[in-house]
């Protein structure tokens, strides 16, 4: 586990739960569980006292979330497409190739395990898109929103994001991990944003124009691991 601020550790009884705090420009304070640990992105303004009372306050409710979060850290043999899970066996050889076969998928490459399993991610999480292109760009029409490109990474805290100076939208590769209808929801999120910058109600009247059952998997999203 690497992270660039040092763990601290919360302890109640026998129960423990690592922690970093990030000091971010945030209006909210947030909290997120990554690789074992409990990150919180702390609000601007808030205390770092004030936010670990809080966890400490609800620390049974937090615990719960940490051990669930241990559990969803998929083996370096596996591969997650659309809730379907692979084995992952890997041919050395230069280049990169995959194919699936039942349940397992042959990669062809001298790449790290990592960057193999990026690489599929992002294929796949590529045809997903294709499947449902047509789709969004009737509704952007519909709704006067010119369609932008797509990028792809790896990130830590989010599945999406718009950027108004590049014009573009982010999308995380781990959203091919789940059901196609979270790309979705996370693409007309970014969208919305297009109209709307911050997450105000009018953004959210947006959103449901854009996508009018967009509340199930808003509420749902964060299910979905964020670990490849």
């Amino acid at each position: 586990m690497k992270t660039k601020t040092e763990l601290k550790y919360l302890n109640v009884g026998d129960k423990t739960i690592p922690y970093i705090i990030l000091n971010k420009n945030n209006k909210n304070t947030y909290f997120r569980f990554k690789e074992g640990y409990l990150e919180i992105s702390k609000a601007k303004y808030a205390t770092i006292k004030s936010t670990l009372d809080f966890v400490n306050i609800n620390f049974d409710s937090f615990y719960q979330k940490y051990l669930k979060s241990l559990t969803s850290i998929p083996s370096s043999n596996e591969v997650i497409l659309e809730d379907k899970s692979y084995s992952l066996e890997v041919v050395n050889k230069k280049g990169f190739k995959y194919q699936i076969s039942d349940n397992k998928i042959i990669a062809y490459s001298n790449l790290s395990v990592d960057r193999i399993k990026y690489f599929i991610y992002e294929h796949h999480l590529k045809q997903m898109i294709n499947k449902i292109i047509s789709e969004i760009n009737i509704v952007l029409k519909t709704n006067n929103i010119n369609p932008l490109p797509f990028k792809f990474g790896i990130y830590k805290s989010k599945f999406g994001s718009y950027h108004r100076i590049r014009k573009e939208i982010t999308l995380n590769v781990a959203l091919a991990k789940g059901n196609i209808n979270y790309l979705y929801y996370v693409i007309m999120h970014e969208y919305a944003h297009t109209k709307v910058f911050n997450h105000s109600k009018a953004f959210y009247e947006v959103l449901n124009k854009l996508m009018p059952n967009y509340v199930k998997y808003h509420k749902t999203i964060n299910k979905l691991s964020i670990n490849l």
